[in-house]
């Protein structure tokens, strides 16, 4: 994650963990996004300049459609269930 930080010519930092049931990763990526989003915090500045942190329970068998209408509820982005996931993706939020 610390490498990929200043990379301009790749994705975002990002991590996948992987490992047997039981061994303590939840609780580790659990401290490791609050320690980062309180490192975030402290360094102030703008709010354009604050990472959004996310937590999400992934049920085994989860579908990307089902993660992608879950986060669009979330953001207030009228969905149904018969979108695809094309459509969901492409969906925006209705302006109030």
């Amino acid at each position: 994650m610390a490498l990929g930080r200043h990379q301009q010519a790749t994705a975002r930092p990002s991590l996948i963990v992987t490992g047997p049931p039981t061994t303590g990763k939840t609780t580790t990526l659990l401290e490791v996004g609050r320690t980062c989003h309180l490192a975030e915090q402290a360094r102030g500045g703008p709010a354009a300049n604050q990472v959004p942190v996310a937590y999400l329970l992934v049920p085994p068998g989860a579908t990307a459609k089902a993660l992608a209408l879950e986060f669009a509820r979330y953001l207030g982005i009228p969905v149904s269930s018969r979108m695809t996931l094309t459509q969901i993706t492409a969906a925006r939020a209705v302006s109030m």
